[in-house]
């Protein structure tokens, strides 16, 4: 259930990217630019670089950016799914997509829609 929850953002969140299907643990390919998959949030970006907010999992589920600029790979989590996050940052219903994951110039893009906290 949480996987399809899980997909359903992610196509949401990609379908202007001109994305296509690719290969297992590959979610997609796209010809955007990777700075483009989402908001960038500087202080997730911030935590990501300490190691506070990362992958359980790097590139466990992954989008590749192969056009001729911003190619990369953009490394997908979200709140209970594939997400370290000991600060308690997360918001579910969003979906955050990491760049250079594990090094000092790590970055955090959100996407999709957050859910009302109570």
């Amino acid at each position: 259930m949480l996987y399809a929850v899980v997909l359903a953002v992610l196509v949401t969140a990609v379908q202007f990217a001109g994305v296509t299907a690719s290969h297992a643990g590959q979610y997609a390919t796209s010809k955007s630019p990777y700075w483009r998959v989402g908001d960038i949030n500087k202080d997730l970006s911030t935590l990501c670089q300490k190691r506070l907010f990362n992958q359980v999992r790097r590139l466990n589920l992954h989008i590749g950016y192969l056009g001729k600029i911003g190619k990369g790979v953009t490394g997908v989590a979200q709140k209970f799914w594939n997400l370290n996050d000991p600060t308690n940052a997360g918001i579910p219903g969003l979906t955050y997509h990491f760049f250079n994951d594990g090094f000092s110039n790590c970055k955090v893009f959100t996407a999709g829609k957050a859910e009302r906290r109570r």
